[in-house]
């Protein structure tokens, strides 16, 4: 039975340097996942409605890749390394490829049993290498095109940090890894587009500097630059229930505002191309 890993909404017209994702907005939850937690519950670990929020993309020239698994299934912003542990069971490694409870928020365990190395295996094969690898195919094509690629990495954010101590003072948190990911000038380009618009803007915050994906993805020294951006879920969802508010239709505006802006900004000469093979010349200097 072929598997619903992702969906894919391209460009019909303009193609952009920009690339967008959204690891995990997925709501598929496989047959085999075999949970025994609160289904409610588990599903306060999606970035829900992050996907919707972003459908506008492809209208501006942005191809917006979407995760249909969720991500407490198997988690596409995590490494892919596991330790094993006695009798074939799955002992750890990055603790939160495949989660042992539904949140940091949530301390419910998601299963009854020990998964086996097979099922995590299983997992990455079948979910988490094809969604990497149809990622780096846009990102590819998106460099080919224009010389360089600007990826956009989608997520969204509790509203409440510190294990839901303390409120998150932030609307918008960028991540480029301090850097290596993303060239900070077009981080901050970002962030003062939202900032106009009123947002509160972080970049590289304690928890969301970024993780695998970009990570993986990004190498400005190659003119591929790999930002992650979250979003507040009070700003369009009812955490609680699930429920979206009337502030989706809002922020989604903004945000389509804010992207079309970048977008044109990013194709602009702002955002140095690579070099051309054997050409001795580097990429334009950053302004």
């Amino acid at each position: 039975m072929a598997k619903n890993v992702f969906s894919i909404a391209l460009p019909t017209d303009t193609h952009s340097c920009v690339v967008a994702d959204s690891p995990h907005s997925g709501a598929d939850y496989p047959a085999d996942f075999d949970y025994s937690c609160d289904f409610h519950r588990l599903r306060q670990a999606e970035d829900m409605g992050v996907n919707s929020l972003y459908g506008f993309m492809p209208a501006i020239g942005v191809p917006l890749l979407a995760a249909e698994f969720p991500r407490s299934y198997i988690d596409a912003n995590r490494t892919p390394f596991w330790i094993a542990g006695e009798n074939g069971e799955y002992a750890g490694g990055d603790s939160t490829l495949v989660r042992e409870v539904i949140s940091p928020r949530h301390t419910e365990r998601i299963y009854d049993r020990k998964l086996s190395l097979t099922e995590v295996f299983n997992r990455v094969a079948d979910y988490h290498a094809p969604y990497h690898a149809r990622l780096a195919e846009m990102i590819d094509d998106a460099h080919a095109r224009h010389g360089k690629a600007v990826h956009l990495n989608l997520h969204s954010m509790p509203s409440t940090a510190n294990r839901g101590a303390s409120i998150n003072q932030f609307d918008i948190a960028l991540g480029t890894r301090e850097g290596e990911s993303c060239a900070p000038h077009i981080a901050e380009t970002l962030r003062d587009l939202f900032a106009a618009k009123g947002y509160k803007v972080a970049i590289d915050t304690q928890g969301y500097r970024g993780a695998e994906i970009v990570r993986r993805h990004g190498n400005p020294d190659e003119a591929r630059h790999s930002l992650q951006v979250e979003v507040n879920r009070s700003l369009y969802m009812d955490e609680q229930t699930l429920a979206l508010t009337p502030g989706f239709a809002r922020l989604q505006q903004d945000l389509k505002d804010v992207m079309t802006e970048f977008t044109a900004w990013c194709d602009g000469p702002e955002v140095g191309t690579a070099p051309r093979p054997n050409s001795g010349i580097g990429p334009r200097p950053s302004l």
